[in-house]
């Protein structure tokens, strides 16, 4: 069964317990309401629920969230599931951006790579979450890392990373320093941070398997603390013979 609106299409293939909807083209207001209707009838028709690849959607805004979320709502009062299988870039940016990713489920769980690259410099910056089923992603990332001196990851947007996660985080740093390029990571999230704390605790400071990953930290820490012990090693500037200080008013002048 197919349907095509004038900005979406979906695909039903219907499986023993539950069926597959494929969606693609723009949700925005103009077509949620359309789509919303066409997906909670294949939710009853499904004895388990309803499964969403939104793989091939090029546009999603407020509206379509709301589609997924009265979907989700409407689902779990039958006894049913609703599981996003897939998502594009722009479904998966929404979803993250909106915090709605951590209440839909969503399989596998996302992450993808933005890239940007200026001169022999490249900036990445992960989002959603790194665990043992997105690690892949960061191979990927190192497609375009030819001719490059310097790799800069911004962990704004990383906002949970598990063990096999940061292993596979450590893993791509320890290849990009093999190959002679500096790898500096930043704007850390409090869970990965604390996963970084937890890991150290188990090893010298100097056997850290999470070094490459806090080099740019460790820098400004040294920087810090080379400023207050040269701050604490001058002597503090006084008046010397015939300099007198700030004069002061007398009253009434």
């Amino acid at each position: 069964m197919t349907s095509q609106p004038d900005h979406v299409a979906v695909v039903f293939e219907s499986g023993p317990q539950r069926v597959l909807a494929r969606v693609s083209g723009e949700i925005d207001m103009d077509e949620a309401p359309g789509l919303r209707e066409e997906l909670t009838a294949a939710l009853e028709a499904g004895d388990t629920g309803l499964d969403v690849d939104l793989a091939a959607v090029t546009f999603c805004d407020s509206a379509g969230l709301h589609v997924l979320l009265d979907l989700d709502e409407l689902a779990a009062q039958a006894g049913k599931t609703l599981v996003l299988t897939a998502l594009s870039r722009p479904v998966a940016r929404v979803l993250h951006l909106s915090g709605v990713e951590r209440v839909l489920t969503v399989r596998p769980p996302v992450l993808w790579v933005e890239h940007r690259r200026y001169g022999p410099t490249v900036h990445l910056a992960p989002v959603g979450r790194l665990d043992e089923s997105t690690g892949a992603v960061l191979e990927e990332a190192t497609a375009g890392l030819a001719d490059v001196d310097v790799v800069a990851c911004d962990m704004q947007d990383l906002t949970l990373m598990d063990v096999t996660g940061l292993d596979a985080l450590i893993g791509f740093a320890r290849r990009l320093d093999a190959r002679g390029i500096a790898f500096f990571a930043y704007n850390w999230q409090p869970q990965p941070r604390g996963l970084l704390d937890l890991v150290d605790q188990q090893y010298p400071q100097t056997e850290r398997p999470t070094r490459l990953l806090r080099r740019l930290q460790d820098f400004a820490t040294a920087v810090r603390t080379a400023g207050a012990a040269r701050a604490a090693s001058e002597p503090r500037t006084r008046p010397g013979p015939g300099r007198a200080g700030p004069e002061r008013l007398r009253p009434g002048v």
